[in-house]
């Protein structure tokens, strides 16, 4: 499994990152590529901090199961669903999304020590659970524009 905590390996995915475009065409689902950029980040913040998410009872149920399966090696299934508050319904400015979303990754890299013990839906994370899930997931949605 890569890793963001791998300074290879976390400057490939900033390299993909660089490579999306207005132009880079979706595989699948409705984002455009500014909105992934800017849906990407939301995790990552949930991660360090910078973002709060409510709890609710069906993902307190639901939650640890679902986490098991996104833990594993295999790539995230496409058009998954998403929690609402990730879902972006304005056309961000693509460059500066890129930026923001590399300075994220970056920040994640550099406080991977003080990361978040709580997911609101996943429960308890450790270090190594927060990086496999934010790989797994910058990787899907750089898959869905090529990159």
């Amino acid at each position: 499994m890569k890793s963001l905590f791998n300074t290879q390996e976390r400057e490939e995915i900033i390299k993909r990152i660089q490579s999306i475009n207005e132009n880079s065409e979706r595989q699948w689902g409705k984002m455009l590529p500014s909105q992934m950029l800017l849906h990407a980040q939301a995790p990552i913040k949930v991660s360090i901090g910078e973002l709060k998410l409510h709890r609710n009872l069906i993902f307190m149920i639901l939650g640890p199961i679902i986490k098991k399966k996104l833990m594993k090696e295999e790539p995230f299934e496409k058009n998954l669903p998403t929690h609402k508050s990730f879902v972006v319904n304005f056309d961000p400015n693509l460059e500066a999304e890129k930026q923001n979303l590399i300075n994220l990754i970056n920040k994640f890299n550099a406080q991977k020590d003080n990361l978040a013990i709580k997911h609101p839906i996943f429960g308890k994370m450790s270090t190594q659970q927060w990086d496999v899930l934010l790989w797994k997931h910058t990787d899907h949605h750089l898959r869905q524009f090529g990159a």
